[in-house]
């Protein structure tokens, strides 16, 4: 036996497991998968009345019910009832739904008004409002290229006419979530971002967009009320329309990605990381029995 040739793969095994432990993310946002290619997915009905542009798939399952395409443009390809794509679409979207819903919260929005504030990335708890957003809501990433942000509304996410979300300040691989508990309206001429999932139903009042994400109805309905009397443009959803932000699929997907940057995080080790750091644990263990047997 060579006593002194174990101690040397000892440090380089902990060595390998703290790195690990530095370049681990600091949260996880489960990827959409196969919902990854759907702007609209819902669990019984798409309904439009209007010239509303569709930029992506379009799904429904386990219903079949899509009315108004046309006059609506749908820049993709329609799934419905039991077709494949729709039900795997479908099926991810409830995983995706479930584990960010679950995700350690890392704020409270007091109230649940998002109006005027500028977040960086983290997990936030929105509780239900008369209106959670009748203004702009800021998002920045302070840098920090996949950051994530998912916004957990307790119950319904309510837009006033004409809300913002203004993304400008995140980078490509940012991701944006929010995970519905019920149904999310947006207000006349809202100019939304990220991805929508809903547990019930996704309403686009009339002139509402959202250029840059998603809207995912688990089990209602999505509804376009198209372009209004007083709106100045359609209804739209594309999931290729971000101008130099969230422009990655695995930006809008999500993925594995990080909470540093502007915002507080919670530390949330991945399955690789506790592996990493049972192997760091494993070498000084080892290594402390090396130095036994030499004595």
């Amino acid at each position: 036996m060579r006593p002194h040739s174990f101690p040397f793969v000892v440090p380089l095994v902990l060595a390998v497991g703290m790195f690990g432990v530095m370049l681990a993310p600091l949260a996880y946002a489960d990827t959409l998968k196969s919902a990854d290619s759907y702007a609209v997915l819902a669990g019984s009905t798409v309904t439009n009345v209007d010239a509303t542009i569709i930029t992506g798939d379009l799904g429904v399952s386990p219903g079949t019910a899509v009315t108004g395409f046309p006059p609506g443009i749908v820049n993709g390809t329609i799934h419905t009832g039991t077709d494949a794509g729709a039900v795997q679409a479908q099926s991810d979207l409830t995983n995706a739904f479930t584990n960010q819903a679950a995700l350690p919260s890392t704020g409270n929005i007091v109230g649940g008004v998002l109006t005027g504030l500028n977040l960086g990335p983290g997990v936030y708890t929105v509780g239900a409002a008369a209106s959670n957003l009748a203004g702009t809501l800021t998002l920045h990433d302070g840098g920090v290229a996949g950051s994530i942000f998912v916004f957990q509304m307790s119950s319904t996410l309510i837009t006033s006419p004409n809300a913002v979300i203004d993304v400008s300040g995140l980078l490509p691989t940012d991701s944006l979530f929010w995970v519905v508990g019920s149904t999310a309206t947006l207000g006349d001429n809202t100019v939304f971002d990220g991805n929508i999932l809903a547990l019930t139903n996704i309403i686009f009042d009339p002139g509402a967009t959202d250029l840059c994400g998603r809207a995912l109805a688990r089990n209602g309905e999505v509804t376009f009320a198209g372009q209004g009397p007083t709106s100045l443009i359609e209804n739209q959803v594309s999931i290729m329309g971000c101008s130099g932000h969230l422009t990655g699929s695995n930006g809008l997907a999500g993925g594995t990605t990080t909470t540093g940057g502007g915002g507080g995080g919670t530390s949330v080790p991945e399955p690789d990381t506790l592996l990493l750091l049972g192997f760091g644990f494993a070498g000084l263990g080892m290594t402390r029995l090396a130095k036994a047997r030499r004595v």
